[in-house]
């Protein structure tokens, strides 16, 4: 449920009226800003600036700060925003590349910072670079530092990228070398120019400005003189109306710069908590708030489409997940079709434990039982074969016989609810579930606790579930969460798709019949497989426009678009989905042809999403990439042509897989139908084995901040499969059961 602010309230009457007078605008813009409404700022400042002389006093801070709030809207497409930003900052008649405003090269510099956030591309980072340095060669004192602090900081990412593609080659990068003695010298301009500042005339109100104390901080921070960061974060925690935001952004801001100066090793893991800046943190924050959050970052979760094959693969991966506690960490949970309905009861029963125990009492053991539970509970109730349940109602079929807008989809929809959502035990029982009752309030939390404010002072997260869909009006991603639903805008490319944006919005704003939803309709518009399932329709929500929706997976199968949305820069991505094998002899009719044809596409568009998370990972946009699939290590001989001369090396390959499996056996798993029908006992173990040992290995080497824990294997009922599935020697009754499995027949 959304909570309007009297300055969004006034906001919005405003743009309604279509008018405002100048001094309310920056009044108001102002109010806005502190709370973080940047969307309502900036059309409030584009409402003054609306026929106003570009000679007009007043006319260029307009559009400095109608730029400001444009880059840092979250309600707009990422890859036109920027661009827009750059355009406004420009209308004030100055050219960007000529321009000697301090404050207009201060914003040019952010923008290009956030593009490259978005984009992971150097050059963004680089012009960025450029815009600052401008900005801090007019004076320190100027802009109190802003553009300086900023200049340092870029040296330093841009550093640490030369330094980590040098490391490949055994050499020293020395422009790195001099990027980092560069930002030291200005770290100490500051330190030396800034502290005086306040007893200068006209200058007296910095003392009572967070960002001006916070900059002397940082500054000092990076050049590691951490009593004297101490003391001048202690002057900005003694002003009157900070912000909780405002201190989180410093703390994020102060971790990264530790890693980017101290180097990465020295903070992973348990040797974090050993350094000067982890000491000093937490001094600044109190006992009650975990510094680790800030070192750390956001961690997110995808569990893939693949029917309940992916379902029962994601279970032996939240199982190792939980043994290693990262489970508690975890900010965003995005799920497609098979993963939504896993994802949906293990968040269920995680929103249980957080309402009914407070933050410090909630273990690790607690996560592991959540996760047991579901391994029982998830795999009995799939064993009632929900798909044949759902013309079995009498009721049901004659409603869908005589509403058009109700079809065997939403009847799948109340199975989900109905036999499995059923099982948790907070008191609903058999009761219709509706998304927007899933907001979570934690025990012991302030009243209107909201997870992407709030989560940073917690050490068990509430996670923000996202149920991901797909429009066939559009083509985009739609997405349900607890609060809203609708259409992202943060993956979509305006240059090449020119289709109008179903707009997301909050519940309470929705027309009337959708303040409430089914859960359950959630759940199967994620999990509607076309050509299976009818699509899930949503009539008299936008105007003239009728949704329909299908499974997220037909435009992102593993989920990964919505922790890029959310920003998360640990990505942990379980994919179980039914990735394409090569045929000898592809069919020739057409709807063999045309299916085929849709396996390569699915294929190419998971493709490019590994590489686009990978790309960010060696951007150092991602501190970890953890991707998980059924295929890991079931590497593929080239074939050679008729009469080849000589025939390609024949490489030798091992046994079992690097997780110990083997091979013969993972292959079979992977070939598993993608269906929402029963799975014995051998066929669900198997792939929980799967997930969890693929987990136990893979994890260590790519999430460093977990790799120092040694972590032994629990009593789980599906690792009595282990020891057969990891033997050298294939048992002929166990093969043939798991080659069955791919069949979709009985």
């Amino acid at each position: 449920m959304s909570q309007k602010s009297d300055a969004v309230n006034e906001a919005i009457r405003l743009i309604i009226e279509d008018r405002i007078e100048l001094p309310r605008a920056f009044e108001l813009s102002r109010r806005l800003k502190k709370e973080r409404a940047f969307g309502y700022a900036g059309r409030i400042l584009a409402l003054a600036r609306r026929g106003l002389d570009k000679k007009h006093p007043n006319y260029l801070e307009l559009t400095q700060q109608h730029a400001l709030c444009t880059y840092k809207n979250i309600d707009l497409p990422n890859d036109t925003k920027y661009d827009e930003a750059l355009q406004i900052l420009s209308e004030n008649g100055e050219d960007l590349t000529q321009t000697s405003s301090q404050e207009t090269l201060g914003i040019a510099g952010a923008i290009y910072k956030y593009k490259w956030n978005t984009s992971g591309q150097k050059v963004d980072l680089e012009r960025s670079l450029a815009y600052y340095k401008r900005g801090y060669d007019k004076g320190v004192e100027h802009d109190q530092g802003y553009t300086a602090i900023n200049t340092a900081f870029v040296l330093d990412v841009l550093a640490n990228i030369e330094e980590e593609e040098a490391s490949h080659t055994g050499f020293t990068s020395e422009t790195a070398v001099i990027k980092r003695n560069l930002a030291k010298e200005i770290r100490k301009e500051i330190v030396a120019a800034l502290p005086d500042l306040p007893k200068t005339k006209g200058k007296e109100w910095l003392k009572d400005m967070w960002w001006f104390w916070a900059t002397i901080a940082e500054a000092h921070f990076g050049l590691q003189q951490y009593d004297k960061a101490l003391e001048n974060l202690g002057k900005a925690k003694e002003l009157e109306e900070v912000q909780d935001w405002e201190i989180e952004s410093t703390t994020r801001q102060l971790a990264s710069l530790t890693r980017l100066i101290e180097g990465k090793e020295s903070t992973y893991g348990a040797k974090k908590e050993e350094t000067e800046a982890w000491k000093v943190l937490t001094v600044f924050l109190g006992k009650d708030t975990p510094v680790e959050s800030a070192f750390m970052g956001k961690i997110g979760l995808a569990l893939s489409g693949g029917g309940f094959r992916a379902s029962l693969f994601h279970i032996g991966v939240l199982a190792k997940l939980a043994e290693y506690d990262i489970l508690r960490h975890v900010e965003v949970i995005s799920c497609v079709s098979g993963g939504s309905i896993l994802g949906t009861h293990y968040y269920l029963e995680l929103r249980n434990l957080l309402q009914t125990k407070r933050d410090d009492e909630i273990t690790p053991q607690h996560y592991i039982e959540i996760v047991e539970k579901i391994e029982k509970d998830f795999l009995s109730a799939i064993q009632t074969n929900i798909r044949s349940h759902v013309l079995l109602n009498v009721s049901a079929v004659i409603r869908m016989i005589s509403d058009p807008h109700y079809s065997r989809t939403n009847r799948l929809g109340e199975l989900y609810e109905k036999k499995i959502f059923s099982k948790i035990k907070d008191g609903l029982g058999h009761k219709e579930r509706f998304i927007n009752d899933l907001i979570v309030e934690p025990l012991g939390a302030k009243s209107g606790f909201s997870p992407k404010d709030d989560n940073w002072r917690r050490r068990a997260k509430v996670p923000i579930l996202i149920l991901n869909a797909t429009s066939l009006n559009t083509g985009h991603n739609f997405q349900f969460t607890a609060t809203w639903m609708g259409e992202p805008p943060a993956g979509l490319d305006s240059e090449v798709d020119a289709n109008y944006r179903l707009r997301r919005m909050y519940y309470d704003e929705a027309p009337e019949k959708y303040r409430r939803y089914r859960l359950g309709y959630a759940v199967a518009a994620s999990s509607c497989v076309p050509g299976l399932f009818e699509p899930i329709t949503l009539d008299g929500l936008y105007p003239d426009i009728l949704v329909r929706l299908v499974d997220g997976g037909v435009n992102d199968n593993q989920g990964g678009s919505g922790l890029l949305d959310q920003n998360c820069n640990i990505t942990l991505i379980s994919d179980a989905s039914g990735q394409m094998n090569a045929k000898n002899i592809p069919g020739k009719h057409i709807v063999s042809g045309l299916l085929r044809s849709n396996s390569i596409l699915q294929a190419r568009v998971r493709s490019a999403l590994y590489q686009e998370l990978e790309n960010r990972r060696r951007s150092s946009l991602l501190q970890g990439l953890l991707f998980l699939h059924l295929k890991k290590d079931l590497e593929a001989q080239p074939i050679d042509w008729i009469g080849c001369e000589p025939p390609s090396e024949e490489k030798k390959r091992s046994v079992l897989t690097s997780y110990h499996i083997n091979k013969e056996y993972q292959s079979c798993l992977a070939n598993i139908r993608t269906d929402l029908d029963s799975f014995s006992d051998v066929e669900a173990f198997a792939l929980m084995t799967s997930g969890y040992l693929m987990t136990e290995t893979m994890l260590p080497k790519h999430i460093k901040e977990f790799s120092h824990k040694k972590v032994s294997r629990g009593n789980w009922r599906f690792l009595t499969l282990a020891n057969e599935l990891g033997s050298n020697n294939i048992d002929g009754k166990l093969l043939g059961q798991l080659r069955a499995a791919s069949s979709h027949t009985f």
